[in-house]
């Protein structure tokens, strides 16, 4: 079928030109064109099914299996922080709570978001971990240099640890890793 699809392509292109000087197309007897239908519809059908390219929905695709995420945030934007917790929940909703496992690495201009006093999301951050159970992990290094005290952290917060360490080791641990 392939050589004979290649055969129709060549007399096709033969074809070329032809328009040139308004004169008709030459007839060739060897030329045909249930051949050339039969291919275009061949291809259609491999294009438009999606098993022939091995694509699957999400939801089919990852309705039983584990995912690990770690997501870096180490923006002070209130629109980057809104989008990660915007993706914390749409990441939960998608692939279900017993299917992720998913920890907030925050340092830098990022790490207000996890004080008490300076962010505007403590009710979604404590709403997340409720409901997910996310877990939320503040750099120690960005909080010696912001002279910031475990006290002054959400009760949420688990560790605080050097956020570029804990990075390296989930990634080494195979977790996906998503910086919003």
């Amino acid at each position: 079928m392939a050589s004979a699809m290649c055969r129709t392509f060549a007399r096709v292109q033969s074809l070329k030109g032809w328009r040139r000087n308004d004169e008709a197309p030459p007839v060739s007897e060897n030329i045909s064109w249930k051949w050339v239908l039969l291919s275009i519809a061949c291809c259609a059908c491999l294009m438009f099914e999606r098993q022939a390219w091995g694509v699957e929905p999400v939801s089919e695709h990852s309705a039983n299996q584990q995912h690990r995420v770690v997501m870096h945030l180490n923006s002070g934007d209130d629109k980057v922080q809104r989008g990660a917790l915007n993706n914390i929940r749409n990441l939960y909703q998608e692939l279900g709570t017993h299917n992720l496992t998913l920890e907030l690495v925050v340092h830098g201009a990022g790490l207000p978001l996890l004080l008490k006093k300076g962010t505007a999301f403590a009710v979604e951050l404590a709403d997340l971990k409720k409901t997910y159970g996310v877990n939320y992990t503040a750099c120690s290094n960005t909080m010696k240099t912001m002279q910031v005290m475990r006290e002054d952290l959400i009760s949420e917060v688990g560790e605080t640890v050097p956020a570029i360490v804990r990075l390296l080791e989930r990634q080494e641990q195979g977790w996906a890793y998503i910086k919003p």
